[in-house]
């Protein structure tokens, strides 16, 4: 299933792209994810994990692509389904567009209840990157 999503954030790329990038942020604007921790040395870049529990349960989110303020990418490996997060951010004035593309890959019984809850996946993201948008304009 494929979801996307967008925001426009007052504050410069730079920073949004920081605050996105480090996993250990989302906590703090995503609520279904509770903690999340570093796994690998910093800086952040290709190759970095983190650990997450995400609705109760613990999943590995990899940086597989990093381009400073222009795009991240996130291969999710969870226990109910695989998920690729793409973000990419450019210009809009003088604040940033966020633009997501999501793909999710159910795994076991959830290849049968995804497509039951899409309508809720597809609100909840929005959902979030509002709560994002919240969140980096506080930064």
């Amino acid at each position: 299933m494929k979801v996307r999503a967008s925001t426009t954030i007052d504050r410069p790329v730079s920073g949004v792209f920081l605050l996105m990038a480090d996993n250990r942020n989302e906590p703090q604007w995503n609520s279904n994810l509770s903690t999340s921790e570093l796994l690998t040395a910093e800086p952040i870049t290709v190759g970095s994990r983190f650990r997450a529990i995400y609705q109760g349960k613990e999943c590995i989110a990899t940086i597989s692509e990093h381009e400073p303020d222009r795009v991240v990418t996130f291969e999710v490996d969870a226990q109910r389904m695989d998920i690729t997060g793409r973000m990419s951010f450019s210009a809009a004035g003088s604040g940033t567009q966020l633009d997501g593309e999501f793909d999710l890959r159910p795994k076991g019984v959830m290849r049968v209840m995804l497509p039951l809850l899409a309508p809720l996946v597809r609100r909840d993201f929005p959902k979030q990157f509002a709560n994002f948008k919240a969140f980096a304009e506080q930064r």
